[in-house]
Parts: structure tokens; C-alpha cells; sequence
């Protein structure tokens, strides 16, 4: 499978109203998956072939520019309130995080999604000749 989206647990999905007019149109291009368990997408990914990313604010976790990791990699993101459950987060092969000053060490999970997401591009046009970029 290409890149593509996995959705988990209770959220919105492809078809709902909200999510079609918040996305503008891409719900209908991207690919995307629902499973209703998180280690059931997380197990699934593993057995593809890809390698495990968790996005968390961990002890462990290393800032997402160092990090190593495949481009074809499965980044998992817990929700907002609670981050991801210990169990999956113990899944991944590495933990990610995008470093923060403050005292609350808690971001929107759909920036730090473009953040990791502008991280893979990155290091895709450090891959390429640099003309496929848009």
C-alpha cells in the first residue's frame, strides 16, 4: 500500500460531512484504512514490511529531524487528551517528538501530523535530483 491514512477508534471518517469540507476534497484521493482497535492498524503496518513510528512526548523520544526512520514508515499518533495508549506506543521500533518549550508539553495532533509530514518531504527531495518539487 502507498502512502495512506489509518484511521482508529472513535473519529471522524471519509464520508462524514464535516470531514468533507474540512479536507477539500483530498478524503476522495488520499488513501485511507479504519480499524476499530489501534494495535490492530499498528499490527497490520508491522506485517506490510514498515517500520514503527511513535509520535509522542516521551523520555525516549527523539526530536523528528534526528530521527532515523524509513520514509515508508507508519507514524502513530495518539489523540490530544491522552497522547497514545502505553501498549501501542511500546509497538514502535522508534518514538518521535517534535521538541517544545513551555510547560505543557502537548501539541495539536494535526500540526504536529504536518510537521512529521514536511519532514518526509524533506528528506524525499534530499533523495531526489531536487525537480519534483512542486
Amino acid at each position: 500500500m502507498p502512502a495512506a491514512v489509518f484511521l482508529t477508534g472513535i473519529c471522524c471518517r471519509p464520508g462524514n460531512r464535516k470531514l468533507s469540507h474540512t479536507s477539500r476534497g483530498t478524503h476522495a484521493i488520499v488513501p485511507w484504512r479504519y480499524f476499530s482497535k489501534a494495535a490492530d492498524a499498528a499490527i497490520w503496518a508491522r506485517n506490510s514490511g514498515r517500520m514503527l513510528v511513535a509520535v509522542e512526548n516521551s523520555e525516549d523520544a527523539v526530536p523528528v529531524w534526528e530521527a532515523s526512520f524509513d520514509l515508508s514508515s507508519a507514524f502513530m499518533l495518539g489523540n490530544e487528551a491522552e497522547g497514545l495508549h502505553p501498549a501501542i506506543a511500546r509497538m514502535a521500533d522508534v518514538s518521535i517528538c517534535f521538541p517544545q518549550t513551555g510547560k505543557r508539553k502537548c501539541i495539536n495532533v494535526s500540526s504536529v501530523a504536518a510537521v512529521i509530514a514536511s519532514e518526509i518531504q524533506r528528506r524525499k527531495w534530499l533523495e531526489s535530483d531536487g525537480s519534483n518539487i512542486i
